[in-house]
């Protein structure tokens, strides 16, 4: 039954005719708030579950979690381009999007200022807001610039070790290649996995090791693990001075997981807590 939907909903859809997009469904909550930013946010009719801002999203039909779509989920919402972060899928899936004649603009990880000019551009391209687009990466680059050069030179850099999870798993972190790296870097500190490459599980010698001066997790992380007097009895965790000292930073996780026009929020909101005695 599934696939009689599917081959039906691709015959509905190669009947379109080609026009501009005006039924944009986004994948990724970087790709979402760039859509917004560049004033078509009015075109976008679903976006996925990672899409949190701006909060008109949050009224929106959701397609799932990015890495987890149906095919008929997002034929059914008829759209005429699908703008997805790179991870987005299952592959197959897109693939049959595709089939049915629909455009599937793979936008790369938004990890540093580079990949956000080129993911910029790209969906500026696909909706027609080209000058829009060029002066919001120019806005980006300028902000994270001036923001690292007031930072860069201070005598001595505090370390910083992410942590994504602290539950039965064990925690993990952001490495090198991650937006989170790239955050940590312009808010004049020293992610102390950059040797790490995108998100990794962590061993204990490895934390202890670096004892870092400071912790930085998302709020709903933190949350969910019991907050910081939960950290303070985790037999691991608990060890490091950070913890022990309560120098633990929380951001949205939305601003966190790929850059875009709101990372200088973030660098500034880490940058404050960390350096507090040496701006």
């Amino acid at each position: 039954m599934v696939a009689f939907l599917i081959c039906l909903l691709i015959a509905m859809s190669s009947t379109q005719t080609k026009a501009d997009a005006n039924r944009i469904i986004t994948l990724g909550g970087p790709v979402t708030e760039i859509v917004y930013a560049l004033e078509a946010g009015d075109k976008i009719v679903a976006t996925d579950t990672t899409s949190k801002y701006p909060a008109d999203v949050l009224a929106l039909p959701k397609v799932g979690y990015m890495r987890q779509l149906s095919a008929e989920g997002l034929l059914s919402l008829k759209p005429d381009l699908i703008l997805a972060l790179e991870g987005s899928g299952p592959s197959h899936v897109l693939e049959t999007i595709q089939a049915a004649g629909i455009k599937v603009v793979e936008i790369p990880e938004l990890i540093n200022t580079a990949s956000i000019v080129t993911g910029i551009d790209l969906i500026a391209a696909q909706t027609n807001k080209q000058a829009l687009g060029k002066s919001l990466s120019t806005t980006i680059s300028t902000q994270l610039q001036k923001q690292y050069t007031e930072v860069k030179d201070l005598p001595e850099k505090p370390s910083v070790l992410f942590l994504l999870n602290t539950g039965h798993g064990g925690p993990m972190t952001a490495g090198g290649n991650t937006a989170i790296d790239t955050i940590i870097t312009y808010a004049g500190a020293k992610n102390i996995a950059a040797d790490l490459q995108s998100f990794k599980p962590l061993a204990s010698e490895y934390i202890l090791g670096n004892n870092p001066d400071y912790i930085l997790m998302s709020k709903r992380s933190l949350d969910i693990g019991g907050g910081i007097k939960s950290l303070q009895k985790d037999p691991l965790l608990g060890k490091l001075s950070a913890v022990k000292n309560g120098r633990i930073v929380t951001l949205d996780g939305t601003l966190l997981f790929g850059l875009g026009p709101r990372t200088i929020d973030a660098v500034e909101t880490l940058s404050s807590q960390i350096n507090k005695q040496k701006l």
